[in-house]
């Protein structure tokens, strides 16, 4: 099966049209006002209007510790196929938030010590994990990638869970190959495809044709 991939922190109509046209799977906003890539409900809804089908791919709305209003009324507003909480969210409030908005939601999980017992405390609440670098007082999007060594741990426990999970942090088309030894099954990508802060094509080719290239010759043989 392929790799999932997932470009996150679109932040502008470019940047949506860009990653529409990829080879992508997800496509992610982040709606938290946490983070410097965020944008309005209005906006991703307009931007996704104006740029056409989304065809196979799927939309990602990222939150991080934010009220339910404003996931109920961003979820009301853009046609959301994904809810990322990328806080402090219990168990018990990613679960309320499934049954409110019967919306998928993932947890992102930040790589440590205790981030495998972390998924297991999620088991039966979520749908999916993206595990991130942990960097103190920041949000994601930081750039910086933790020990990949530890990647099919983070693999092996969601499959035994049956759940979907997303590596992130710090990937970019010159240190993909190095991850992909590790056989994630998706990554997920925000400041690794910009140059100067915005989607960049050429880097989304770049690392499409090491993430494609890789799979597609292993499913040859």
């Amino acid at each position: 099966m392929r790799l999932k991939l997932k470009y996150c922190g679109n932040h502008s109509l470019e940047d949506v049209r860009k990653t529409m046209h990829s080879r992508a799977d997800y496509l992610g906003f982040i709606f938290t006002q946490k983070s410097r890539r965020a944008v309005s409900p209005l906006q991703a809804a307009d931007w996704l209007d104006q740029a056409g089908p989304a065809g196979h791919k799927q939309i990602v709305g990222v939150f991080a510790d934010d009220p339910m209003d404003l996931i109920l009324k961003t979820a009301r507003t853009v046609r959301i196929d994904v809810i990322q909480l990328h806080g402090g969210e219990s168990p018990q409030y990613a679960a309320a938030i499934r049954k409110k908005t019967g919306i998928r939601v993932w947890k992102a999980i930040h790589h440590g010590a205790s981030s495998l017992n972390e998924m297991r405390l999620y088991e039966g609440y979520v749908d999916g994990y993206v595990i991130d670098t942990k960097v103190a007082g920041q949000f994601g999007g930081t750039g910086i990638a933790f020990d990949w060594h530890q990647v099919p741990l983070y693999t092996e426990e969601a499959r035994r869970q049956g759940k979907i999970c997303l590596i992130a942090g710090g990937i970019r088309p010159e240190n993909v190959g190095d991850l992909l030894r590790y056989g994630p099954e998706g990554i997920d990508i925000s400041s690794g495809i910009e140059s100067n802060f915005h989607k960049d094509s050429k880097q989304i080719r770049k690392i499409e044709e090491k993430v494609c290239g890789v799979y597609d010759q292993t499913a040859a043989d």
